[in-house]
């Protein structure tokens, strides 16, 4: 049985997703920076101390969600219809790579963010999507998607075939980046989405490219787990 993704906002969630990663870098990527760079009204909120940060950016999230309020419900309706009529495809394209893997239970929910970080919460399969891009939108929220669902398969798939591994293991962070850059350049993943060369953490490109070879391998996600995280 295939989950039922709903669109949901959640300001509460985006306020804490805010803070923090506010002074976070991750493989490469300064998400505090991209923060700053799209509110630069929250600049300030790195610099104090916690209890401050955390009320600068309520008051500024209150602020903002009101104000563009008609947005980002357009933003959400607009996910949720994307998501409707590409999900069939989305699904069948896991069924091939996955083997027919069941899908883990969950919330399944997904939530428009004002900040580009894009976090995912594997403990009850939710994520946060940028609600707002310069370019094609349904296009790039079903790009976010597919690559935050498919670490929910992802990372079942390796909890059943590497019982023991840590799942804060960073060696399976950088593991389940690289896999989704590598299976998210197939041809059914491609016709969702419409980007043919993902974005990558700059830090695992290098990983990413010798990788390439064991994917290319099988294009089979459990061959390439039990590949790259069994030893």
């Amino acid at each position: 049985m295939y989950p039922q993704l709903k669109i949901l906002l959640n300001k509460d969630l985006d306020k804490k997703c805010c803070f923090y990663f506010l002074n976070t870098k991750v493989a490469g990527v300064d998400l505090g920076g991209r923060i700053i760079q799209i509110h630069p009204q929250l600049s300030n909120a790195g610099k104090v101390d916690e209890l401050s940060a955390k009320n600068l950016i309520s008051k500024y999230f209150d602020k903002f969600y009101l104000e563009h309020q008609v947005e980002l419900k357009q933003a959400r309706k607009e996910a949720e219809n994307a998501w409707i009529k590409n999900q069939t495809s989305f699904f069948k394209a896991c069924d091939k790579y996955f083997k027919n893997h069941p899908w883990p239970e969950g919330k399944y929910e997904a939530y428009p963010s004002i900040i580009e970080c894009n976090p995912r919460f594997l403990e009850n399969k939710t994520f946060q999507f940028y609600w707002r891009y310069p370019w094609d939108y349904p296009q790039w929220f079903l790009n976010t998607t597919a690559h935050e669902m498919l670490h929910f398969l992802f990372f079942d798939l390796v909890e059943k075939l590497v019982p023991n591994i840590n799942s804060q293991n960073q060696k399976l962070w950088n593991i389940s980046e690289v896999f989704n850059g590598l299976i998210m350049g197939e041809p059914e993943f491609i016709k969702i989405t419409g980007v043919k060369i993902q974005n990558q953490y700059p830090d695992l490109i290098k990983t990413q490219e010798e990788l390439r070879k064991v994917w290319n391998k099988n294009k089979d996600a459990k061959s390439f787990i039990l590949s790259t995280l069994s030893s």
